[in-house]
């Protein structure tokens, strides 16, 4: 829960007034009890006059604090100058405590500059006025020393008020940086999510994809053949299985990406042993066993491997795996052929691969490998090759078949920005 706010925070601006109203009649019958009775020279409702000129402003400080300064400043010097015994400026430094919380520092300084040049006036008019039959004496370093105090009582209002606007200022400042952080930080874990939420989705298109392209193709030749050959039915039926459960680890093993976030919740230690016992995300060391499968579907897949292993980072090798799988999906979903032709070759900077065939849709403009080229599959391709750094290329051959190459640079391979 929040804590309260402090008593002086839930004030409204009313309050505020209304307290500035209740000072400043005290302040009042202050001033006409010490300053009034020695204003001479003049009547007695004159001098009363000219006080509350001094001080009543006060009350108008928020509101209009240059007039209210103006007006005590000036009705402060008169009375200065007319007294035997002049008061404190208390009402000026009330009001000057607000002119640099509302104005420039410029401004502020020229006012309280001001402020001080119209108080000297007042004194200085007070040390040379003779009070009573004839000059009184020390009067002069009476005025100094008045100067002196209410000079600084004024500058130190003044500066007070400059402290509490620094104050503030910085609070502001600190809050605006809150503020901009939680906005970048909210940006950066939305952009995280939407990465995570593309990732996933080519997870699944590419598990699914191939997935359910053998099983179709395999079901079908299940269906063909189980009259005449149970034999080769059973076959197919049993390649399903197995393709349907490799299939179902991967998922699993996406899923687990998913709940990482929960898996310590109310789970034991049972289950944290089959969350570990889950099949690795798959690399190019696995691509005898996508041969193996494609193979059963009915196509042939020739792999050739150019060059030696070298130890790849984890998610280029899966990247590198899925684009060859998607390659071979997608001979399978729109070659119209019985054979593809699979390379990868390791240079020293550079990982290339190779799916070919040699199906009929020569052409762009056939209606499947139009739809190859342009749909999620190669759009995948290219984003999982973009995020290290890698090029994808798709494209039908001269006289006959299709073509994937992917190149994949093997100098600093961790993965890009790529602005998703």
């Amino acid at each position: 829960m929040d804590s309260p706010a402090p008593p002086h925070r839930r004030l409204q601006p009313a309050h505020w007034i209304a307290i500035d109203c209740a000072l400043t009649a005290l302040a009042l019958v202050y001033g006409e009890w010490k300053a009034a009775p020695f204003l001479l020279g003049v009547p007695q409702w004159a001098a009363i006059a000219i006080v509350a000129v001094a001080v009543v402003p006060a009350a108008f400080r928020r509101c209009w604090p240059r007039t209210a300064l103006a007006l005590i400043g000036v009705a402060g010097a008169v009375a200065a100058a007319l007294s035997s015994s002049p008061a404190p400026w208390l009402a000026a430094a009330f009001v000057i405590y607000v002119i640099p919380l509302r104005f420039p520092r410029r401004d502020a300084l020229r006012l309280l500059a001001g402020t001080l040049l119209v108080m000297a006036a007042g004194l200085a008019a007070f040390a040379v006025t003779r009070h009573f039959d004839g000059p009184e004496t020390g009067t002069i370093g009476k005025a100094a020393g008045l100067l002196l105090e209410n000079g600084l009582l004024v500058t130190a209002a003044w500066l007070v008020g400059y402290s509490v606007r620094q104050q503030r200022g910085q609070a502001e400042g600190r809050r605006e940086q809150a503020e901009r952080r939680a906005r970048e930080q909210l940006a950066e874990a939305r952009r995280a999510q939407s990465e995570e939420r593309l990732q996933i989705s080519r997870e699944l298109h590419d598990v699914v994809a191939h997935t359910l392209s053998l099983i179709a193709i395999q079901a079908g030749v299940a269906g063909y053949v189980i009259g005449t050959r149970p034999e080769e039915a059973a076959r197919a039926l049993s390649s399903i299985e197995l393709t349907s459960r490799n299939a179902l680890h991967e998922m699993r093993a996406l899923f687990r990406v998913l709940r990482d976030g929960e898996s310590g919740a109310g789970t034991g230690a049972g289950q944290g042993a089959r969350d570990a016992a889950l099949v690795p995300a798959p690399g190019l060391a696995d691509l005898d066993g996508l041969v193996e499968r494609t193979g059963q579907a009915g196509v042939r897949v020739d792999l050739r491997v150019c060059g030696e292993r070298p130890r790849l980072p984890a998610g280029l090798d899966l990247a590198a795996y899925r684009v060859i799988q998607e390659g071979v999906t997608n001979v399978i979903k729109h070659a119209a052929t019985d054979r593809c032709w699979v390379v990868v070759a390791y240079q020293e900077e550079t990982l290339t691969l190779e799916v070919t065939d040699n199906g009929g849709g020569s052409t762009a403009s056939d209606g499947g490998r139009a739809l190859m080229v342009a749909g999620n599959g190669i759009i995948g391709m290219r984003e999982r090759a973009a995020m290290y750094g890698g090029e994808v290329w798709a494209a039908p051959l001269p006289e006959r078949g299709f073509q994937v190459t992917a190149r994949f640079p093997l100098a600093g391979t961790g993965p890009v920005d790529t602005g998703a």
